[in-house]
């Protein structure tokens, strides 16, 4: 297989260039060196597959292994998963002695736990929802909850009138992003709610919230299971309409939580302990800095700052102030994994999250 791989510009910072490598597959920060420096040129193909090339050039040299914790954003676009690039800009991680390198997987959840297990990557910020690949075998523990309440979640309908109310949905294509996630569960979970059975939608896999998009409008989907930042763009520009906000709905679940491989956890559980700290500090620095994080999205996730405005008010009560797994949203999560076919019966969840490693409560 052929994996087109691109160095390119990503921002100025103290007066140097960064400069991101780029494939397929995933998106990672390779520092200040030039890409002549890297690579001999702009533009290198080269016949490896393109999660190993990834892999390649997203891992840090040997001396800097102890030094920078890499870390895998499982949906780029998300609002929710903002604080990681505003942690590493404003120093936050670094005032815990930790060096962050951030990883985009705009491919979604699979990919990027595919990279934690494969060693690429040494944590994710995911869905609750994928702690089932932990069952499956995957080397890796839920160390954090990021949000309970699915407030960065909608189900975003053309601007047409086609589909008015949820009742317009029955027996519907809906776009989610993968089988058996929480786009899955979400959609059976509103199915389910309108008395119709978990299979009263019809759910239909299309991958990255790019491809989302673009069936919406090419009409393959009636509706599409969308970030609130994206939902908001669509509404901006008259091309969508947002017709369910999720955490508008569902009260206790396991939105989005903190995964680290096994790996990193015996190798330098400090580093673990750093990151959720300097995560957990970050949140607390966005509460107190509303418009700077707002500037921040809107900069980060190319969206305008009306858009970066109202994400950041959707968002917001949803982040956990502690990291704690409350046990209804276990128990619900723990239903959703069978119910999406995830899983053939409830898993021991006491085996799938940890909050050893999470700070103190104050």
């Amino acid at each position: 297989m052929r994996a087109l791989i691109r160095i390119l510009p990503s921002l100025q910072y103290s007066g140097r260039s960064r400069w991101i490598a780029e494939s397929g597959l995933a998106m990672c920060d390779v520092g200040y060196a030039s890409p002549e420096t890297l690579m001999g040129t702009i533009l290198l193909t080269c016949r490896l597959a393109p999660a190993l090339l990834a892999a390649f050039l997203c891992a840090p040299p040997a001396a800097a292994a102890d030094e920078a914790l890499r870390v895998g954003n499982l949906v780029p676009t998300s609002f929710s998963f903002l604080p990681l690039q505003i942690g590493i800009e404003q120093g936050i991680f670094r005032k815990h002695g930790l060096e962050v390198r951030k990883i985009d997987f705009p491919r979604g959840a699979a990919s990027g736990h595919q990279a934690l297990a494969a060693g690429s990557v040494d944590m994710v910020a995911g869905g609750g929802v994928e702690m089932g690949f932990i069952v499956k075998g995957s080397p890796e523990l839920a160390v954090a909850l990021i949000t309970e309440r699915p407030n960065s979640v909608t189900l975003t309908v053309r601007n047409d009138n086609s589909i008015r109310t949820v009742a317009d949905l029955k027996g519907r294509p809906v776009g989610i992003s993968t089988t058996g996630g929480l786009s899955h569960w979400l959609v059976r979970e509103i199915s389910r709610r309108q008395g119709w059975g978990p299979d009263g939608i019809q759910a239909v896999a299309i991958g990255a919230m790019s491809a989302q998009v673009a069936a919406l409008k090419t009409r393959q989907i009636d509706a599409g299971v969308i970030d609130l930042a994206t939902g908001f763009q669509l509404e901006e520009l008259g091309e969508g309409r947002i017709l369910v906000k999720f955490g508008d709905v569902i009260e206790a679940f396991v939105n989005q939580a903190s995964y680290a491989s096994t790996a990193i956890l015996k190798r330098r559980p400090e580093a673990v302990r750093a990151f959720l700290a300097g995560w957990f500090d970050t949140v607390a620095w966005v509460r107190a800095n509303k418009a700077e994080t707002i500037a921040n999205g809107a900069r980060a996730l190319n969206i305008s700052p009306a858009v970066a405005a109202k994400s950041y008010d959707g968002v917001l009560p949803g982040y956990s102030r502690d990291g704690r797994f409350r046990p209804e949203a276990i128990r619900t999560l723990a239903r959703s994994m069978v119910e999406t076919g995830m899983l053939a019966s409830e898993p021991d969840m006491s085996k799938l999250y940890t909050e050893d490693y999470l700070p103190p409560l104050r």
